[in-house]
């Protein structure tokens, strides 16, 4: 998009404010990890940056801060440009959490590794991958004790699977925007 997606408007809400909005509607805990944390010092979460610096930048190096400062053993871990987080669905998972590593969709066969929950167990693994800078996140998922949410079950939370849209071209930006015009006309 050639610029921080975080602080994209849809509908006159920057995406991070949105998301910030909704979790906190859920989790008395949020965590943003972000490299300008100055520029996010309004929201009322907690901050981080990356932890790990070594390597290309990358989702991984996300996951790690936050389960790194979480005062919590899990965490419900999303991208800043997918803003139609499915609260309900989000609920569901949550119910697993404690029991395994990772709770995660898996949706035509493809893990949803940025609407997940890590639990703080699952830190050994990453900390090895971002050792080695091996980042593919769903490359770990092998070695964790993994919950599957299968899509029959998401779609009874998200019947549209819009909690996995991410904001990442100005087509689908365009599609959400006219998305939530029409939402909010029929509301």
């Amino acid at each position: 998009m050639g610029k921080n997606k975080a602080f994209l408007e849809l509908g006159g809400k920057r995406l991070v404010d949105i998301i910030v909005s909704e979790l906190g509607k859920i989790f008395r805990e949020v965590i943003v990890v972000t490299d300008v944390p100055e520029k996010m010092a309004y929201l009322p979460v907690r901050l981080s940056e990356d932890i790990y610096k070594e390597g290309e930048k990358n989702a991984l190096r996300g996951i790690h801060a936050a389960l790194t400062v979480a005062s919590h053993s899990s965490c419900f871990i999303t991208a800043c440009d997918m803003p139609f987080l499915s609260l309900s669905l989000i609920k569901y998972m949550a119910s697993f959490a404690r029991e395994y590593d990772l709770v995660t969709p898996k949706l035509a066969g493809y893990y949803q590794p940025m609407f997940s929950f890590y639990n703080k167990t699952s830190l050994p693994v990453i900390n090895e991958a971002m050792m080695q800078q091996k980042y593919k996140i769903t490359a770990l998922f092998e070695k964790l004790h993994t919950k599957e949410i299968h899509a029959d079950v998401v779609n009874t939370h998200d019947p549209k699977q819009l909690s996995f849209l991410n904001i990442n071209s100005p087509d689908i930006f365009s599609w959400a925007e006219a998305y939530i015009q029409e939402k909010e006309r029929i509301e």
